[in-house]
């Protein structure tokens, strides 16, 4: 663990740096004999580890991480490796470029909405008026179909309230309905079912 941590003799702690040193050590020798093998397991060793690498060699003022950057821009003008080792350490300069692929914390804690976030309404309930039309918080009429639904809601108080359950003993309307669906109802569940699924395969 590059993050490994020392306690000196009077309780500092401290980076073990010894890891470090040894991975330096290894990628130059790695860049000193760039064959295609030595060269992607750089690339590998510098994708699991440059970021830390790096962080830890700028506390300390060090500008390693650029002359490891600048050998590598040396190899692919250079080296005879092959054209997919090229193209794998150059997605590598871009990467260290982009700060090791880091979010910047300031947009890391933005808050999400939905203007910034097009995801912002996926987790979203889906609610449907008593036409069957599916709506979300998205919709810009969102608040007054809400509204409209909970108005709906309060037409049938729940049963459990008046000491009755839902299975209704003795309640004439519910004793009325038996367990087929209506034809209609049928085919729109139906109809939903199938266009659930064609959704999901896209």
């Amino acid at each position: 663990n590059l993050n490994e941590e020392i306690k000196g003799t009077n309780g500092q702690v401290t980076r073990a740096d010894i890891l470090q040193v040894g991975l330096q050590g290894l990628l130059n020798a790695l860049f000193s004999n760039p064959m295609d093998d030595n060269l992607i397991c750089a690339v590998k060793l510098l994708k699991l580890t440059g970021s830390v690498l790096e962080d830890a060699w700028k506390e300390k003022g060090k500008t390693d991480m650029e002359e490891i950057i600048q050998r590598i821009e040396n190899v692919v003008l250079d080296a005879n490796c092959s054209r997919d080792v090229k193209q794998m350490l150059l997605k590598l300069v871009e990467l260290r470029s982009s700060n090791w692929g880091r979010v910047h914390a300031t947009s890391m804690y933005r808050e999400a909405t939905p203007e910034n976030d097009p995801n912002y309404f996926m987790n979203e309930p889906t609610f449907y008026t008593s036409d069957g039309v599916p709506f979300t918080a998205a919709d810009p009429d969102y608040q007054e179909k809400y509204q409209e639904l909970l108005e709906r809601e309060d037409f049938f108080p729940d049963y459990e309230e008046n000491g009755t359950d839902l299975s209704g003993a003795g309640d004439p309307y519910l004793d009325d309905i038996d367990d087929e669906m209506d034809p209609e109802i049928e085919e729109a569940y139906e109809k939903f079912c199938l266009e659930s699924e064609r959704k999901q395969k896209q």
